[in-house]
């Protein structure tokens, strides 16, 4: 695999770890700026709703660019926020802050699924997208649970400031090794290109990538105060409780990628009726140590897995619109995330409440699920309907 993938990886761990980092810091974040876990967690629907917004206006705006200067330009918007982030004096500056970063996340995968794709032979791209989200597994891994511990002995603002650094890293590793390549805009009309993204079967992947990102983050976004409730572990235990999921994160990340490889829409039902499953069982099971952290692991390969391929498999069958359809793929992704964390924030008003969060993440599961069936309905009626034109 090219060296310019690491380039692209270290870009999407950055990205990944602030995408996630108020996850691990509700805490922090709930008593530094004097709001409520709930508001704290809306800074993760905030972030989200910019990536969905911002998405696709501004992969129109870079069509024009090169691959390269879109990712250069991207990554510097991300290093601009995070430094805001970090300087942040109250909670709606931040919540600013957090958006002004959210405009390079949608773009920045787009451009870097595109160039990735680019880079290595057709029946390699699924194995290529997976090394480049890696970067994302990582920043489950190592990201949230370091910027946790940093923030819980220092301060949250530290946490955003080597965010920072790690964007300046990611803009100097693009700049050192991603080629320079032509226009990324294909000679195909805007019009044309947009109409690309109407076809039923671009629309239902879409849907399934939002409700797949809707299953994680209504669990995932409120993961602290969930265990420290339901399971009652303590503030330190649970940095290596996320270090766990992280695992199961990579796992699946590299799982998914031969998946897909494989079999993309079986794989990827098979996958979503898992998640349901698992979190399920987690209702009783996060009242047990050992049990919650076995689901917490399986639901972490099973969530994470379709995430790369959904991405592949939405740029494939957009055709003519690559560019456009990964970043809008990414903003069905963050609509996802802030479908989520806002449904979760209505759910955990008590003590009590924590234990519905696993079912509102398997009803969002179940949803994919059946999307994905309808998905390879399309499917077959365009492998079916293409042979009939071409004849034509």
């Amino acid at each position: 695999m090219p060296i310019a993938l690491i380039a692209l990886a270290v870009g999407a761990f950055g990205l990944g770890t602030t995408e996630t980092i108020v996850m691990g810091l509700l805490p922090e974040l709930s008593s530094g700026l004097g709001v409520s876990i709930a508001q704290a967690g809306l800074l993760v629907s905030g972030y989200a709703l910019g990536v969905t917004v911002a998405s696709p206006v501004v992969a129109v705006l870079t069509n024009a660019y090169s691959r390269r200067y879109t990712l250069l330009l991207t990554m510097a918007i991300f290093t601009l926020g995070n430094a805001l982030s970090t300087v942040a004096p109250g909670y709606w500056a931040l919540m600013v802050a957090r958006v002004v970063t959210s405009f390079s996340h949608g773009t920045f995968y787009g451009a870097a699924s595109v160039m990735a794709c680019q880079l290595v032979p057709p029946h390699q791209r699924a194995k290529a997208l997976s090394l480049v989200y890696i970067g994302l597994t990582l920043a489950m891994i190592l990201g949230v649970p370091m910027g946790t511990v940093v923030a819980q002995f220092s301060s949250w603002r530290v946490a955003f400031g080597l965010i920072a650094l790690i964007g300046l890293a990611a803009w100097l590793s693009i700049y050192a090794w991603i080629p320079q390549d032509k226009v990324s805009g294909p000679p195909v009309r805007l019009y044309a290109q947009l109409h690309a993204m109407t076809r039923p079967l671009v629309v239902t992947m879409m849907l399934v990538s939002l409700f797949t990102s809707a299953s994680m983050f209504s669990l995932f976004t409120y993961i602290t105060p969930f265990l420290q409730i339901r399971t009652g572990f303590t503030a330190h235990t649970i940095d290596l409780v996320l270090l766990l999921i992280g695992g199961g994160l990579c796992l699946g990340n590299l799982l998914g990628g031969r998946l897909a490889d494989w079999k993309m829409l079986p794989s990827c039902a098979g996958l979503m009726a898992a998640v349901t499953i698992v979190q399920l069982l987690l209702v009783p099971g996060s009242l047990y140590a050992w049990s919650c952290l076995a689901l917490l692991f399986l639901w972490g390969v099973f969530i994470y897995a379709p995430m790369a391929p959904l991405q592949s498999y939405v740029v494939t069958c957009s055709g003519s619109a690559p560019n456009i359809a990964s970043a809008m793929n990414q903003s069905s992704f963050n609509l996802g995330n802030a479908i989520g964390a806002w449904a979760g924030s209505l759910l955990v008003s008590g003590p009590e409440s924590y234990a519905k969060l696993p079912v509102l993440s398997a009803a969002f599961a179940a949803i994919g699920c059946v999307l994905v069936f309808i998905a390879k309905y399309f499917e077959k009626r365009m492998q079916v309907e293409q042979p009939t034109q071409n004849a034509a």
